[in-house]
């Protein structure tokens, strides 16, 4: 019976490793959680990265098909028609450029979890330390005793 107590340590100490691997683990539900954060944000920056295709895509349309869009976008650049003079006037602002961005780098972050070897050190420790407070129990019972 005396050797089923620190059979119990042992346990709780078994009990405490898979606990809170299963928690704050490599594998465990807390990194999952970050994991699953870091994947819905690569999720919207992929549905903006489609909007933006799509819109690059009419642009490229009406470039290639359209005379009018090409002279417009030639203007925007400080192109002219043959004939046409420019006056440039310093001091006043010019014409805003429309600039586009072509999306944003999304670098996902690694999750924060505990490793597995810190886990196996307290879990030993755990054992350990019950172990010698019922040998020091024990030994007073029996100091007790005598």
């Amino acid at each position: 019976m005396p050797a089923l107590k620190y059979l119990a340590a042992l346990w709780i100490a078994l009990l405490f490793y898979a606990v809170s691997s299963l928690l704050i683990g490599a594998m465990g539900l807390f990194a999952y959680e970050q994991l699953n954060v870091e994947k819905e944000k690569l999720f919207d920056n992929l549905h903006r990265l489609q909007i933006l295709n799509e819109e690059f895509t009419g642009i490229q349309n009406a470039l290639v098909n359209d005379n009018d869009t090409i002279y417009l976008h030639a203007r925007e650049l400080g192109y002219g028609d043959s004939g046409e003079h420019f006056i440039r006037i310093v001091g006043l602002p010019g014409k805003n450029k429309n600039r586009v961005s072509a999306g944003e780098l999304l670098i996902p972050a690694a999750p924060e979890y505990v490793d597995d070897k810190t886990l196996r050190i307290i879990s030993i420790a755990i054992a350990l330390s019950m172990i010698l407070c019922i040998g020091i129990v024990d030994l007073l019972r029996l100091v007790k005793n005598s």
